[in-house]
């Protein structure tokens, strides 16, 4: 597999976590309960996956290797992408912060869940399209076959060091768990 193929890959996993993520918005919004358990996988998966694992591969290998070929050109790219990193972060702990009782939501945290998850699904799709249809496109044209290849196998690395051998795969098989239950 290639680098930037693996990174696509991680997107549509991402984007289903944004599906689960709107539909608990809807429903917590309705006043529906949702399982805690649920909520706490969810923000698991943000921190997990799409933080310690999908945005330090993109952060700590893609950018500065593109940075490299292509200098000035993609900068201006990646210092957007990495402030929606950061807003992401920001969102993310907000989120965090909401569903740290541990039991039942009051219904202040209910409103700010909803708020910051739409918050957060707003950016990341937005995010996603942009690295989807014009980083991504641009790193396969800059990128050498070899460069590419590079770059995902220092991806596993990551992986291994930053989230845990399994992690990945577990976290994927709670994601689609939750996917048969809400989507």
């Amino acid at each position: 597999m290639m680098g930037v193929e693996n990174l696509r890959h991680e997107h549509n996993e991402i984007t289903i976590m944004l599906d689960i993520l709107e539909k608990v918005c809807g429903l917590l919004d309705a006043g529906e309960e949702i399982v805690h358990e649920h909520l706490e996988q969810l923000h698991d998966f943000m921190v997990v996956f799409v933080d310690q694992c999908h945005h330090t591969k993109e952060e700590k290998l893609l950018f500065p290797t593109l940075e490299n070929i292509d200098g000035a050109e993609s900068k201006k790219m990646i210092d957007m992408l990495l402030s929606e990193h950061e807003t992401g972060r920001k969102y993310t702990k907000a989120i965090g912060e909401t569903i740290s009782g541990g039991g039942k939501i009051d219904p202040q945290d209910r409103a700010n869940l909803v708020k910051y998850g739409r918050y957060y699904i707003k950016l990341l799709v937005q995010h996603i399209d942009k690295e989807n249809n014009i980083l991504f496109t641009m790193a396969e044209k800059k990128l050498s076959q070899e460069q590419n290849r590079k770059l995902f196998a220092e991806f596993e690395i990551v992986e291994e060091e930053n989230i845990g051998i399994g992690k990945h795969e577990q976290l994927h098989g709670i994601l689609h768990r939750l996917a048969d239950i809400y989507l």
